[in-house]
């Protein structure tokens, strides 16, 4: 790799598959929507695009010369006013940004999926890169709509373009600047008197060993395959466990059974579709995800992508230490 174009570059995993390949030499174009002024990509030495995955055109001009394309741009909602956008997007954006990568003659497109699109299998059971997909009965759109990018990016493989495709699970570490649910759980094991968890499980890794999975699934992934980005499941309540040793802080972690927030879950979301137009702490669909679990079997990176992860309880630690440094903890945590 000489040249590499990274789509969503200015998100949580975006940002540090961009420091990724600065790493290793790589030339970067960030792709970043208009209006984004990015702080993830403050000091990189990337060259800085503006544009939007749904604009061919667009992307035909950020893709000249480039010879690999990081497609990571994805819309990721619990709720949307506009619930199209996520197909729009995750969708059609994903078709855009293969239809240009093949008309700019680029080699190699990565293509982030998610662990939507193999999680979900049930309690106990972990998906790998050949389950199906399990999440369409729990009325899940961003889940749907990235099943079905991944199914774009198939196809193109199928049909001779060489794209190999990574599917990142639940991502920790510095530079969660949203925060992610995760990354709010996080900051709440630091604050709450009594930590609360949904009772459920899900895989986690440590966002660097993503962005490194990324790295190495353009140099050394087989186009069509796919490869599960992660390290280790964890039930919730084991996760706030590692963030209260992080700061040192004591404090009981309560499991909630989802049958008790199902229908709390109703409420906040009829409260969102009718009265805020905000989008709800949780829904339906969330609860429904939680039942089945997000636990998966992540091993194949490990042995075709020669992926090392990295000790998830440094990933907690590291980003309990940038929430503090952005003054997000209580001064007692931080």
């Amino acid at each position: 790799m000489k040249l590499a174009l990274v789509t969503g570059a200015s998100g949580f995993i975006g940002a540090h598959v961009v420091r990724a390949l600065l790493a290793r030499g790589v030339a970067v174009r960030a792709l970043i929507l208009p209006g984004d002024p990015a702080p993830a990509l403050a000091g990189l030495d990337a060259t800085r695009i503006t544009g939007d995955v749904t604009d061919r055109a667009g992307l035909l001009r950020a893709m000249s010369g480039v010879d690999t394309v990081f497609h990571l741009a994805a819309v990721y909602a619990l709720w949307l006013r506009d619930p199209d956008l996520l197909d729009r997007v995750n969708v059609g954006g994903t078709r855009a940004v293969l239809d240009a990568a093949r008309e700019a003659g680029v080699g190699r497109v990565v293509h982030t999926s998610s662990i939507a699109r193999f999680g979900g299998q049930g309690p106990g059971r972990r998906a790998t890169e050949q389950s199906e997909f399990r999440l369409g009965p729990t009325g899940d759109r961003y889940s749907r709509s990235k099943a079905d990018g991944h199914a774009v990016a198939e196809a193109a493989a199928r049909a001779g373009q060489d794209v190999v495709i990574v599917a990142p699970t639940g991502p920790i570490g510095p530079g969660d600047l949203a925060p992610t649910p995760t990354g709010r759980l996080l900051v709440q094991c630091t604050r709450m008197p009594v930590v609360a968890v949904p009772r459920s499980a899900c895989n986690f890794a440590d966002v660097r060993t993503m962005a490194e999975g990324h790295v190495l699934a353009a140099l050394h992934g087989k186009s069509g395959e796919s490869y599960l980005l992660g390290d280790r499941d964890l039930r919730f309540a084991e996760l706030a466990e590692l963030a209260l040793a992080a700061t040192g802080r004591a404090a009981p972690v309560v499991e909630v059974p989802t049958s008790i927030v199902r229908g709390v879950a109703r409420t906040l979301l009829a409260i969102s579709n009718h009265i805020t137009h905000r989008a709800p702490p949780i829904t339906p669909a969330t609860i429904a995800i939680a039942e089945l679990g997000l636990s998966a079997d992540c091993s194949k990176a490990e042995r075709e992508l020669g992926l090392r992860p990295r000790p998830l309880d440094v990933a907690v630690a590291d980003a309990l230490a940038d929430f503090a440094a952005r003054g997000w903890l209580p001064r007692r945590a931080a």
